[in-house]
């Protein structure tokens, strides 16, 4: 049996009020704003690997990383055209050197493709997606979009959600495109692309993935089917015959749709209400369309994605989107003129510093230390004592902190300051997100993958691990 063994979600904090959207460009263009409640946005270094790899790291919390055979990153928002962002993430999470890592684009269906795949395949694979779908300013598609990431665990024998059965059609169906050099998708008729597209391509797949699983339409019991256009997950309900089941929440009022992740992101909300035994129905349409069977397990899924909801903080300034997006040219001031000249050669060389935060603890002391080096700080001479130490997961607590209002930040104010590792260690670290200035001394953390800074010549971007505050569970 196969099986999804676990989920993981990432919605960064900011909640952009689409009434912000609309006051902004309101006057300008209908689409600006349109709709209620809110979206996500993700903060300026944040992107769309970094929610990849923090949604991994919750689904990977307590299982084996060593058995995983592959890793799927998807997105239609890769930040690089190569290298490959799946390699990335591979190394921050410290997979396997023999874990097979591959890039899924081109469709927010690429997901779901990913994790067909891999249920088909019957190998332990991780599926890590994120995205911040990009919209022309102003535009409608920009309104419903969200920023996130969602990650799932495969493997054999019982889990979350086992596999049942499923399908992929693939067709020539373009609803929307953007070319290589443009930064904004065009998108055609919304009454063509539900009536020829979802309605048509959707309910096959949902009858061939029913066909697969030896089900009827009577016997499923939740309908994941993401979708910006209003109504038309409703009207494929009732299309493929799913009268039975649960339209899953759309989150289009506290999030939008998160583009790649969005599928998983849906079923693992509709899993918090979910019990053992029923039939969910995972689906998603773009140049075809997936349909994915599933029956939950009787492993219990702590609630991942509303206590996420929860969590937001309100932002009512639009110009944040635009200039974190690089969609604006702003003053960076003297400070900000620097060329981001990575060594790459260095940069592979203590990649597992570099990207997997791994430091060192001397095998004698038990001193820990980052980054690690041949020789052991302290008293007493201690050369090739020390063994890789991760310090990823390991939190500490703020020794000191600085706001600093002079040095540059894409966010002012910069925050840095020393954190104090639990079991020991001492280092200077970032300190990231919107509340990062409020933080102070001994504020529990714990450590997320950021991006460090990007040259605003080349567009490369370097990442590295920053602190930010414990969240506080309401």
């Amino acid at each position: 049996m196969t099986s999804i063994l676990a989920l993981g979600v990432h919605l960064p904090r900011l909640r952009l009020q689409r009434a912000a959207m609309s006051s902004a460009l309101g006057w300008l263009t209908s689409g600006a704003g349109a709709g209620k409640g809110q979206r996500t946005l993700a903060f300026w270094d944040e992107d769309s690997i970094t929610m990849a790899v923090a949604a991994a790291r919750a689904a990977l919390r307590g299982q084996d990383a060593a058995a995983i055979h592959s890793l799927s990153f998807a997105s239609t928002t890769a930040p690089f055209v190569e290298p490959q962002g799946a390699a990335f993430v591979h190394a921050a999470l410290r997979l396997p050197e023999t874990c097979l890592a591959q890039d899924v684009q081109g469709s927010p269906r690429a997901t779901l493709i990913a994790l067909h795949s891999a249920l088909e395949s019957g190998q332990t694979a991780l599926i890590a997606a994120g995205d911040l779908p990009p919209g022309t300013p102003g535009s409608l598609a920009e309104a419903r979009a969200g920023d996130g990431g969602a990650a799932a665990l495969v493997g054999s024998g019982p889990g979350l959600l086992d596999y049942r059965g499923g399908i992929s059609l693939s067709a020539p169906f373009t609803d929307r495109y953007r070319a290589n050099g443009h930064d904004h998708p065009q998108e055609w008729e919304e009454r063509w692309v539900r009536e020829a597209g979802y309605l048509d391509l959707v309910p096959k797949a949902v009858a061939g993935a029913l066909a697969k699983a030896g089900l009827s339409a009577a016997d499923i019991d939740h309908f994941v089917l993401p979708c910006p256009i209003p109504g038309v997950a409703a009207a494929v309900a009732a299309r493929a015959g799913l009268a039975n089941a649960r339209l899953a929440a759309s989150l289009a009022e506290t999030c939008g749709d998160t583009g790649t992740a969005h599928p998983l992101l849906m079923l693992a909300h509709a899993l918090e209400t979910a019990v053992p035994g029923q039939k969910l129905l995972v689906a998603q349409f773009g140049q075809g369309a997936t349909a994915l069977v599933f029956e939950a397990g009787s492993v219990t899924m702590i609630p991942l994605v509303s206590p996420q909801l929860a969590q937001g903080i309100d932002e009512a300034n639009y110009m944040k989107l635009l200039a974190f997006r690089g969609k604006i040219a702003w003053d960076r001031g003297l400070r900000g003129r620097f060329i981001v000249n990575e060594a790459l050669s260095t940069a592979w060389r203590y990649s597992a510093a570099l990207m997997g935060f791994v430091g060192g603890r001397c095998r004698e002391t038990g001193r820990v230390q980052f980054p690690p080096t041949r020789l052991t700080v302290g008293d007493g001479l201690h050369l090739d004592t020390q063994e890789p130490w991760p310090l990823a997961d390991v939190g500490g607590q703020v020794a000191t902190f600085t706001a600093d209002l002079l040095a540059f930040s894409p966010h002012p104010p910069n925050c840095y300051g020393l954190v104090d590792l639990n079991g020991g260690g001492r280092l200077l670290m970032e300190f990231t997100d919107p509340g990062a200035a409020a933080i102070t001394p001994g504020t529990p953390v714990e450590f997320v993958f950021r991006i460090k800074d990007i040259d605003p010549q080349t567009g490369y971007r370097r990442y590295f691990w920053k602190a930010i505050a414990t969240p506080v569970a309401s």
